[in-house]
């Protein structure tokens, strides 16, 4: 497709949780199509436009370890919006990145 481009943005975490943020661009949309990561205390995972929770899953590390991927997600963020992934908790250590692509 003309104009779609790929990106990503990671962020490290110590213990308050980790937030990567796709900056707002008031001439383009950002699509998310995963959000990947690590965290060393149960957690909720979220994708928010900035203001509204868009997506959201919970990580609990003694069931099933500190990793996680969510690949394949089609979530549109509306145009003029940051794109935010988050680990909203975690003891010392987390990681998120999120990823998708742009239209203008």
């Amino acid at each position: 497709m003309i104009g779609l481009s790929n990106w990503s943005v990671g962020a490290v975490g110590t213990d308050s949780g980790a937030t990567a943020t796709q900056a707002s661009d008031s001439t383009r949309q950002w699509v998310v199509t995963g959000i990947s990561g690590h965290t060393d205390a149960d957690s909720l995972i979220q994708i928010t436009d900035g203001t509204n929770v868009l997506f959201e899953s919970k990580i609990d590390v003694s069931a099933e370890g500190f990793s996680f991927h969510f690949n394949g997600l089609i979530i549109p963020v509306g145009t003029g919006n940051a794109a935010v992934g988050k680990v909203v908790t975690s003891s010392s250590d987390s990681f998120v990145t999120i990823y998708g692509h742009s239209a203008p």
